[in-house]
């Protein structure tokens, strides 16, 4: 009886590690993605900076363009950075909780 309780155990053990570890590896990976769409909207919001404030700026939406001006431009770059940092913060405290258990 012993034997088969330890097994079960054991099993459920080594379940559940095997568990943690794929989602670890998703947190990373979606930490990866943050970063690159936070990395991507600070070099574009540098680019957009040095346009001069005549230069027509587009957006795009869905399959269209919208002309826009500089400052929307800027400020929607503004929000898309930090909100990659506000989620890479929350995944990393997602996984830190996942690596204490």
């Amino acid at each position: 009886m012993a034997d088969a309780e330890l097994k079960k155990a054991f099993t459920e053990l080594k379940n559940k590690s095997v568990e943690t570890a794929t989602r670890i590896k998703a947190v990373d990976n979606q930490i990866e993605q943050c970063k690159n769409r936070g990395k991507h909207a600070e070099l574009t919001y540098m680019e957009v900076k040095q346009t001069s404030g005549d230069t027509k700026l587009y957006e795009s939406v869905g399959r269209m363009f919208v002309l826009e001006t500089q400052d929307t431009i800027l400020e929607q770059l503004k929000d898309r950075a930090a909100k990659s940092r506000d989620s890479i913060q929350k995944l990393e405290n997602q996984k830190s909780y996942l690596s204490k258990n």
